[in-house]
């Protein structure tokens, strides 16, 4: 009885990951949606990163040039 039950589970189990195995699954909506938002984003922390170590130069200039 117990073999029976065992080449069950095991063929059950078998057949339900095997199902998964043929499945297309589309990901080019989530892949562009990535693309757009990660450049972005991407964009925008340079963007910042630049501004604030031109402010830095900047500042190290009038420093400089009132303590000298």
């Amino acid at each position: 009885m117990f073999k029976k039950l065992k080449a069950f589970t095991l063929g059950a189990v078998c057949s339900v990951l095997s199902m998964g195995a043929f499945a297309a699954i589309d990901v080019t909506a989530a892949t562009t949606a990535l693309t757009t938002d990660g450049t972005a984003a991407i964009t925008a922390v340079g963007t910042a990163l630049v501004g604030l170590a031109a402010v830095a130069v900047v500042f190290k200039w009038v420093k400089g040039a009132i303590f000298g």
